[in-house]
């Protein structure tokens, strides 16, 4: 009891630091859910998106009653007549505007929605585009970790048969070659082991960066993935075609230019505008009325007439940004047939090859027990032994590598269709263990 009363002023620290978020364990799902409040750029997308949806609301505005109160105060002092007093003046007023008719107006209040649109658009893609880059960093920090666990088991192994080729060396049963043959596999390991370290640390860092957490308490993967999402190349396809983020950001783009189109030839056009007023003016001066008071109340008419060619030129500037912003359009969907194509690909060859390499895996292992029933009969020798079971530790790596990239294929499909959401993150996550 002495002894634990001497580490009871610790336990407040202990516990706040098993508490802490760094020091927990944590899966796919907890990991984005930590880059929502920790990334500095899902950050600024957030604020790109308060200050896009302003857009609509200054559109909006300018179709909008204008009121103005005005005040002013003078005094003056006659020169002219010589001898009149000075006298002060003073007076207050409050102006009202409506626009009546004023095309460039309205086309501002719809590139203002448009805008808004555009926004909100380009933050729904930076988070997804999130979403992929926290699971490519969580699975890189896994594949890290996998490698270094197989690239020391392989040096392990040649440490054994290093041991074993001097070993036997030294009783006359072997010779040197054996033991240079150990020692240039151990060798190669060693510095295998220094890269996976190197690499480690950097995937380590990256989704330090992302999220904030410990990588180190990072869980692993289950033996079970998650089958590919349901569909055809067809239905997604058109699936992509109606949800695709780019694809829609084309199209507002397209939308904006043809405003501005309306916009700009909307200076050719008379502009109508109701206004209406009240002053009230006071003066000192001699022989004139103290108080004048009125109100006002009309409609104004502007009617360009020529505006040396400028408005001609924004016109055609304006046309031919339209035309780019349709090409641009045309493009994207090309674009996106063809990327919704490589994505569905590489999740069904992904689901593929992870089967293919597990059948691999268990193929290396037996070849590996069969080199060593062989060695002890004498029919297989020590290096035999080690390229089967070098070639063993590359299939735990080459399905570890094959297992990841399937699951980020599943979730760079449903990105390019434009449906990747927390509850499809969710999916992958479950292949966790937890």
């Amino acid at each position: 009891m002495k002894h634990l009363a001497r580490f009871t002023p610790l336990l407040p620290a202990l516990v706040l630091l098993l508490a802490s978020p760094s020091a927990l364990a944590f899966d796919l799902s907890e990991a984005w859910q930590a880059a929502r409040s920790y990334n500095s750029d899902y950050a600024g997308s957030r604020a790109d998106l308060s200050a896009g949806s302003e857009q609509a609301v200054q559109g909006r505005a300018q179709l909008l009653p204008q009121v103005a109160l005005t005040g002013s105060y003078s005094h003056t002092n006659p020169t002219q007549p010589a001898g009149l007093a000075g006298y002060d003046s003073s007076g207050y007023g409050i102006q009202l505007s409506q626009p009546l008719f004023d095309v460039s107006k309205y086309s501002a209040y719809q590139k203002g929605k448009i805008a808004s649109q555009q926004a909100a658009t380009s933050f729904d893609a930076a988070e997804q585009q999130l979403m992929v880059e926290i699971a490519r960093a969580y699975f890189d920090v896994l594949l890290a970790e996998d490698t270094l666990t197989a690239t020391r088991a392989s040096k392990k192994a040649y440490q054994t048969q290093l041991q074993q080729a001097k070993t036997a060396f030294d009783l006359g049963t072997a010779t040197i070659i054996d033991t240079h043959e150990a020692q240039a596999g151990f060798d190669a390991a060693s510095a295998k082991e220094i890269v996976a370290l190197n690499q480690q640390e950097i995937s380590q860092n990256n989704l330090r960066r992302l999220t904030g957490l410990d990588a180190r308490a990072i869980q692993p993967l289950k033996e079970q993935l998650p089958p590919p999402p349901a569909g055809d190349l067809q239905s997604w396809l058109e699936l992509a075609t109606h949800n695709s983020l780019a694809l829609r950001a084309a199209e507002q783009a397209l939308q904006y230019a043809s405003q501005t189109v309306t916009e700009k030839r909307g200076n050719q056009l008379p502009v109508v505008a109701l206004s209406a007023g009240y002053n009230d003016n006071r003066s000192n001066q001699n022989g004139a009325l103290p108080v004048t008071r009125g109100s006002s109340i009309g409609v104004s008419v502007n009617l360009p007439l020529f505006a040396g060619g400028g408005i001609n030129s924004q016109i055609r500037e304006a046309l031919a940004k339209e035309e780019a912003a349709r090409d641009k359009l045309e493009s994207t969907r090309r674009q996106l047939r063809e990327d919704v194509r490589k994505s569905w690909l590489g999740v069904t060859n992904g689901a593929a090859l992870v089967r293919a390499q597990q059948q691999l895996l268990i193929s290396a292992k037996s070849k590996v027990d069969s080199t060593k029933l062989g060695k002890e009969v004498g029919i297989r020798t020590n290096l035999d032994v080690l390229q089967a079971e070098q070639s063993y530790y590359d299939a735990i790596t080459s399905l570890a590598t094959a297992k990841y990239d399937y699951l980020t294929a599943c979730l760079q499909l449903e990105q390019v269709a434009g449906t990747l959401n927390e509850s499809r993150l969710q999916t992958v996550n479950a292949a966790i263990r937890h």
